[in-house]
């Protein structure tokens, strides 16, 4: 990747933008403005932890759950192009399982046709009932975000999150998701803040890593990602103000966002939809993917201009070296 803060060649951009559409799976970039192939959809806005590393105390929160209305306009459009969709995860800002509704919204996403119907959770509230019924409902996969098996670092990282009670809820998915339907892949992902140069830390990162062997299976998969300040909309001592890169993103030509609103924010990052795209109470998902908004950040992107976006500047990630994987240890316990 381009990560000189010197301007790049057209070359090297073109090159870029080939790549982007290796990632996707499609012969020319432009295919990729026939419709989103990922999504991310909030039909909660409502967190019951306090991460010190999320901006949850900074959400707009006034349209805290998803309308049915709008929620089924979007799996109806959805249904038309399922064979294109790859996945949609029905979580973005905010506890999906907080949603009362969200079975019966994994199952209305299967029924529309969606290939892989994913989901992010603290496990807090994965209970056996709850596990069993997302199971039956058709959920693909399914990404527990715990940052360690240590009490004290646990608490530290989820604050106001049960630690007892998560261990012991993840570990019953598991096992229910063996009995059950092997098939559904279980994402272990962490936030890591661990000091790669301190023993201690790294023997923390080990257990962790090792906790989830006799659990896992070989289509399961145990990462850390890095730490990001949401855009640069969120400071941290721990994490360095990355130079302005060149390269374009993957994500303008990948995935849309869609918050309880109804509103299309640039990214994950863009966590109140300030770079507003449209709204799909207003337009069809297709309108506003082909539309002048992203249409705008995409030639600001294949053209090395990305850094004029403030979410953009120095973001990495979406850049497949971002999570952790390949650093995992491995050799202790």
């Amino acid at each position: 990747m381009i990560f000189s803060q010197e301007a790049c060649s057209s070359a090297q951009l073109d090159a870029e933008l080939k790549d982007i559409a290796r990632r996707l799976n499609i012969e020319n970039i432009e295919d990729a403005l026939y419709f989103p192939k990922y999504f991310q959809i909030e039909t909660i806005r409502v967190c019951n932890a306090k991460c010190p590393f999320c901006a949850v105390d900074q959400w707009d929160k006034s349209t805290p759950l998803m309308p049915d209305e709008l929620f089924e306009k979007i799996a109806e459009e959805m249904s038309d192009y399922s064979d294109w969709i790859e996945f949609v995860s029905i979580q973005r800002a905010g506890e999906p399982l907080l949603d009362k509704k969200i079975v019966p919204r994994v199952k209305r996403l299967k029924d529309a046709g969606v290939n892989m119907v994913t989901m992010s959770t603290n496990a807090s509230f994965l209970t056996e009932e709850k596990s069993r019924e997302l199971l039956d409902a058709g959920l693909d996969e399914v990404m527990m975000s715990i940052d360690s098996i240590d009490r004290a670092s646990y608490e530290k990282m989820r604050v106001g999150l049960d630690y007892d009670a998560v261990i012991a809820n993840i570990r019953n998915f598991f096992k229910l998701r063996n009995q059950l339907n092997p098939k559904v892949t279980v994402r272990v992902r962490g936030v890591s803040f661990h000091d790669f140069e301190n023993e201690e830390s790294m023997d923390e990162l080990a257990r962790w890593t090792h906790f989830w062997d006799e659990l896992k299976l070989p289509h399961d998969r145990i990462y850390m990602k890095k730490p990001h300040n949401w855009g640069n909309q969120k400071a941290w001592d721990d994490v360095p103000e990355y130079a302005d890169i060149f390269h374009p993103c993957v994500l303008p030509w990948s995935t849309m966002h869609v918050t309880a609103m109804g509103t299309v924010p640039l990214c994950p990052q863009d966590y109140d939809a300030k770079a507003n795209l449209g709204n799909v109470w207003h337009n069809s998902i297709a309108e506003i993917w082909r539309g002048d908004g992203w249409n705008k950040i995409r030639k600001l992107h294949s053209s090395g201009e990305r850094n004029e976006i403030a979410f953009c500047r120095g973001c990495r990630l979406f850049d497949e070296a971002f999570h952790m994987e390949a650093d995992m240890p491995v050799g202790k316990r």
